[in-house]
């Protein structure tokens, strides 16, 4: 697991090119997605999740879903087309939980479109190696030093 500046970065996971959202592949061109503790540092708590509807078809960077963050309401895009064949109403209703562990909570279950084959997606998304020097220069970019009471080191 990779560990920058106080945010971690399991490897069982893959993430969008901005590492604000997880992505957890769940079988047959699934994928489970949620926030990263890296997006929410950036972004603040969460107050309020609303998921496009259950079925819709979302193109290459649409959003899938919106949060709203302190004083904006923020789209989360999904890299690769595809169908929300599920919602994490609970979170939809109450997204406190999500706030405290974001890695134990989904969005939404996004299906890969048929034109996409699932290792299109995964091409799509960033893992492994690749997520340490991409945090490095977010991080840097933002003037980012982790999120509070965090160790600011990294490790891979």
């Amino acid at each position: 697991m990779a560990i920058v500046r106080g945010c971690d970065f399991p490897d069982d996971l893959a993430y969008d090119n901005d590492l604000g959202l997880w992505f957890r592949f769940v079988g047959t061109g699934s994928w489970e997605v949620g926030i990263t503790p890296f997006g929410l540092a950036r972004t603040g708590e969460v107050y309020m999740f609303n998921s496009r509807p259950l079925g819709r078809t979302i193109e290459s960077g649409r959003a899938f879903a919106l949060i709203e963050v302190a004083k904006s309401v923020l789209a989360l895009r999904c890299p690769f087309d595809c169908t929300i064949s599920a919602i994490n109403e609970a979170l939809a209703q109450r997204p406190a939980p999500l706030n405290r562990d974001p890695y134990g909570h989904w969005l939404c279950r996004l299906d890969v479109a048929p034109a996409v084959s699932a290792q299109q997606a995964q091409n799509l998304l960033m893992c492994g190696v690749a997520v340490t020097p991409r945090a490095i220069a977010l991080m840097d970019l933002n003037a980012f030093e982790g999120p509070p009471g965090a160790d600011p080191g990294v490790s891979a």
